[in-house]
């Protein structure tokens, strides 16, 4: 019973973070301006458009991205653990998830591309750029690796189950940089708002170091996604490992099991 809570609450928590960073593009994104007389301007840029000279375009990159490759790979990941339906069905599931995670991947680009361009903005020239082109890059070898290997035309049987630990490592490896990636970048965007630590008059009060609500939304994102990802890939190695021996673990009398742990151990 306790187990299917914890996994109830993973597959909930990449939903909670796509909520989130609905909220924090869509309603609570600010900028805030400090000028040479300290007078600080806090500015709404929330909101989506699809208008290509719309600077408000940009607030669908971390959207989809999240969408894809957080919110979509991460359910991909956990459908085997989990494994809510027949074998085939649940193939079919985590390929379909990740065909929408690539799409929305592309999309996210398109939109980040689309605003540099309108806006005269160099492209990939930050860590976070760098990081999502690795990212993209490593995540479309795993599909396309899984696709011709599990799916169509398929290996022969042996091969598929020898490549199975690798599909399943490099995957949580692609994981892994979705979550570094999604972090760097709201520290970028963080940066970019000076949200995080202002200082000056605001309001018409003087603050020195104040975390305004949009940095601790940006944060609470941040951390959550970190969490979510220890927690996914630490479900799905535990669910990989062979089960243990049913019963008490009887001791030798130098303390030493007399029955291995693992099944694997000799």
């Amino acid at each position: 019973m306790l187990r299917r809570i914890a996994l109830a609450v993973l597959h909930a928590v990449p939903l909670v973070i796509l909520l989130m960073m609905c909220i924090w593009m869509g309603v609570t994104l600010t900028m805030y301006k400090t000028s040479v007389l300290s007078q600080v301007t806090a500015v709404d840029i929330a909101g989506f458009s699809v208008r290509y000279s719309d600077a408000h375009l940009f607030n669908w990159h971390p959207v989809l991205m999240t969408f894809g490759l957080l919110f979509c790979s991460y359910e991909a990941a956990l459908v085997f653990v989990t494994a809510p339906f027949d074998h085939d069905t649940n193939k079919t599931v985590h390929a379909t998830l990740h065909g929408l995670a690539l799409l929305s991947a592309v999309l996210g680009a398109i939109a980040v591309f689309s605003y540099h361009f309108a806006q005269n903005i160099p492209n990939l020239y930050s860590l976070h750029s760098w990081l999502g082109l690795l990212t993209v890059v490593a995540f479309l070898s795993q599909i396309v690796v899984g696709f011709v290997a599990f799916l169509y035309p398929g290996l022969a049987a042996r091969w598929r189950l020898a490549l199975v630990p690798y599909h399943v490592g490099f995957g949580l490896a692609v994981l892994g940089l979705v979550a570094a990636t999604i972090v760097t970048g709201i520290m970028e965007k963080l940066g970019f708002n000076g949200s995080c630590n202002v200082s000056g008059k605001l309001d018409g009060r003087d603050v020195r170091g104040y975390m305004a609500p949009d940095c601790m939304l940006g944060n609470a994102i941040g951390l959550l996604v970190a969490l979510t990802f220890a927690s996914v890939a630490m479900t799905v190695i535990v669910s990989k490992l062979p089960t243990p021996p049913r019963g008490p673990i009887e001791l030798a009398m130098d303390g030493t099991e007399t029955v291995p742990l693992m099944a694997h151990e000799n």
